[in-house]
């Protein structure tokens, strides 16, 4: 379901779970609250008035009062616009449509008009609303129990998270400007889950009272604010399993939970929902050196390779919409012992890394969206618009805060830097996330018309030297085919060769300017590179092209850098091809192809369909041998499917396909991330979330994502959150859509309070 379809069915929701089982938090217990009429999206809700005749002990003094020196909304990093923080309500980055959401307030004391203060060192505790007109979706707590002490706002440290520290004062100049022993308090924090996080408009409501008097207290303070929730659109990501050999002939997979749970970080830290994920049937066999470090350029050989091979797929997911971000999964087993120094991973169009190096996704992700290195040494692609926090250049600049972890992970600019530097600690910076939620239309993959296709030549090429006339041309693979799509583009791509398409009278028919996108090393520290080389020192470039193609007859290409032609290929005679199959042998699939041509090497890709040819997927590219073995949970499944082989060869294209055939359909696979069963843990709020492989079937919509616990009942919905577990063995369910009309569910188990 797309999440901009959504808000209105997780309304209708919202609306039957306040009618039957909405709460209020009332002196720390639970109490039922009565929904109040249909939405109005203009006016705040009206609560109930005190009455204040219930107030024991009612005061009218000029004693002192609760007061708010600021308050923050946050959902992975603070933003607080002056260089010396003023805990103000100036958050500026902007908020997200169902992502977990922080709210960070700063009480203090507000002397009495005669400048009594009984409050100094005295606690705090709150409530939060959050509501939509007049309806109520989600009322809350802090997330700390015994509150937050009170003192100037001096002794706020926005970098601790529900506890205080004790320092000690040297007067003035000296820590905080006073004297003797003095407490460092956390701000008081409150956490949204991101179901009740919608589209929107939302008002949001904080109201604090001295723990002492009750939350029927006159010396409270309120904080009111709407906030808007971003509708932002789930990243299409394809995900692809590298097979990788090592020198005793052992083969190393990595799992698919590996993979998915390799893209967690990212979904928490950047300023997306969630990511719809796709683990593809085709894969890459390999033993290259992955770990090598890289001596001239920003990626190795290895990773250079696999890109090569990742942008040829990913040319085919996003042309048949299966996704425009494609990633290649390496496994460890691919580092050598005791490495201190490796490349992690790398990007150019396509991205790869080492399945379990979060940052390293999180890094080449950010690159797919248009940001370069943060003040890396002697990198001259560096962002040379990255704003000076007043503290290290790769500073994050504000405090980070990764929700998927309980407590929440404070990230201190101080100690930690910029997630597309290369620093040590790494978080996103206010600049990184606002960047990057800005540029997220660049690889939003909107539906098409399948039947609407274009004629498209795809070709594969190495570039030997760039330099005008001495440049030389290797083909590696060639394509004609029809698609619906578009090839997304690069912010960085550059054009250094053009293609000129001519008819017999060598008239240009069109022409074509060929891409090249500089590669990335990887975020982690791990990884690292000198600086990058200039284009012309590179001993050759990889292009990966989708040509469109003229319906007039084309006699031949020419490759040119702006002056005459330095490489030129002639039409000729067509392939011959021939495709068998499919042969089923246990859970796999068997097809052989059979290619010639006589005088050049034939390219062949394998693509299937199962729909009939309306869209198709890769499964193959110049299979070894002509076979081609996948498993058949692998592909999609149908009623009408269909093998095709596609055989090129100087220019001219053929194709063959199998007989038409069945498939069992598959459904979208669901994976548990939370904490280990054989590690007990306290009872409380436990974080919880699910990675789904969607098959190609689509997003889940979060009210369709159910929790349940054999202790605690009903949990919650959504991809991740935090529910307060008992103690006792907790069998964890969760259930899903399978993209069929029926359901799935997966199983963990959880032990809270040590108990077996």
């Amino acid at each position: 379901m797309d999440p901009a379809n959504e808000a209105p069915s997780l309304d209708a929701l919202a609306d039957t779970i306040a009618a039957r089982s909405a709460v209020q938090l009332t002196n720390g217990s639970l109490a039922p609250v009565v929904p109040r009429g249909e939405p109005d999206l203009e006016r705040p809700p009206t609560l109930p008035p005190f009455n204040q005749s219930q107030i024991p002990n009612p005061r009218i003094d000029f004693g002192s009062r609760v007061a708010i020196a600021g308050v923050e909304y946050t959902q992975s990093v603070q933003y607080n616009s002056v260089t010396t923080p003023t805990y103000g309500d100036d958050n500026s980055v902007s908020l997200v449509a169902y992502k977990t959401l922080v709210v960070r307030m700063y009480p203090t004391v507000r002397r009495g008009q005669l400048g009594g203060d009984d409050l100094t060192n005295t606690y705090v505790t709150g409530e939060l609303t959050l509501s939509t007109g007049n309806r109520i979706l989600y009322q809350t707590s802090p997330s700390r129990v015994s509150g937050a002490r009170l003192g100037p706002t001096s002794r706020i440290d926005r970098t601790l998270w529900d506890r205080e520290i004790t320092v000690f004062g040297t007067g003035v100049g000296g820590v905080l400007g006073e004297r003797g022993s003095v407490f460092v308090n956390c701000p008081l924090n409150f956490i949204v889950p991101a179901y009740y996080c919608r589209v929107g408009r939302t008002y949001v409501t904080v109201r604090l009272w001295p723990i002492a008097d009750g939350t029927l207290s006159s010396r409270g303070a309120t904080a009111p604010a709407f906030l808007n929730f971003l509708d932002v659109q789930a990243p299409k990501v394809c995900l692809v399993r590298v097979n990788w050999t090592d020198s005793a002939g052992n083969v190393n997979k990595p799992t698919d939970a590996q993979m998915l749970n390799s893209l967690k970080l990212a979904e928490r830290m950047l300023p997306f929902p969630y990511f719809e994920t796709t683990i593809l049937s085709t894969k890459v066999s390999s033993s290259a050196a992955f770990a090598t470090a890289a001596t001239g350029g920003g990626c190795n050989a290895a990773w250079s390779g696999l890109l090569t091979d990742l942008n040829v797929t990913r040319i085919f997911t996003a042309l048949f919409e299966l996704g425009d971000i494609v990633y290649g999964m390496v496994p460890q087993a691919a580092i050598p012992a005791g490495a201190t120094t490796i490349n992690s991973g790398c990007g150019r169009g396509a991205g790869g890394s080492f399945v379990g190096y979060d940052s390293t996704f999180a890094h080449e992700l950010g690159h797919l969206y248009g940001r370069q290195h943060v003040a890396v040494p002697g990198d001259s692609t560096n962002d040379t618009t990255y704003p000076n926090y007043g503290g290290s250049n790769t500073s994050i600049g504000e405090v980070g805060i990764d929700t998927g972890t309980l407590p929440p992970t404070l990230f201190d600019p101080s100690i930690n830097g910029d997630i597309m530097s290369y620093s040590n600690n790494q978080w996103i910076s206010p600049y990184t996330y606002q960047s990057i939620l800005d540029a997220r239309s660049m690889h939003q993959s909107r539906a098409v018309n399948p039947k609407r296709l274009r004629p498209l030549f795809l070709l594969v090429f190495r570039l030997y030297s760039a330099r005008g006339a001495d440049a030389k041309v290797e083909i590696k693979t060639t394509a004609h085919l029809r698609a619906p799509g578009s090839v997304p583009y690069d912010l960085n791509a550059v054009s250094p060769v053009s293609i000129d398409l001519l008819d017999a009278d060598k008239r240009i028919l069109a022409t074509h300017h060929c891409m090249y996108i500089p590669p990335h090393g990887g975020g982690n520290c791990q990884c690292c590179h000198g600086p990058t080389v200039s284009l012309d020192r590179e001993p050759w470039l990889d292009f990966v092209e989708a040509i469109e193609w003229p319906e007039a007859e084309v006699a031949s290409i020419a490759f040119h850098s702006g002056a005459e032609p330095f490489y030129t290929i002639e039409t000729g005679e067509p392939p011959r091809v021939e495709i068998t199959g499919p042969e089923r042998s246990k859970n796999q699939l068997v097809v052989r192809v059979i290619a010639t041509h006589p005088s050049q090497t034939v390219s062949v890709i394998v693509l299937f369909s199962h729909d009939d040819g309306v869209t198709w997927q890769p499964v193959a590219f110049n299979p070894y041998e002509g076979l081609v073995r996948i498993e058949n949970d692998r592909l999609f499944g149908g009623e009408h499917c269909v093998f095709r082989a596609i055989a090129t060869a100087a220019l001219r294209s053929v194709s063959a396909d199998t007989e038409h055939f069945q498939l069992p359909r598959t459904p979208r696979r669901l994976y548990i991330s939370g904490p280990s069963k054989h590690c007990p843990i306290a009872a409380g709020p436990v974080a919880l979330a699910l990675r789904v492989d969607t098959r190609g079937l689509g997003p889940i919509a979060l009210n369709e994502i159910r929790w349940f616990s054999s202790v605690d009942g009903e949990l919650g919905n959504g991809y991740s959150l935090t529910p307060h577990l008992s103690e006792g063995r907790h069998e964890i369910i969760v259930t899903a859509p399978d993209g069929f009309g029926g359901t799935l569910s997966e199983r963990g188990i959880i032990v809270v309070g040590g108990r077996s």
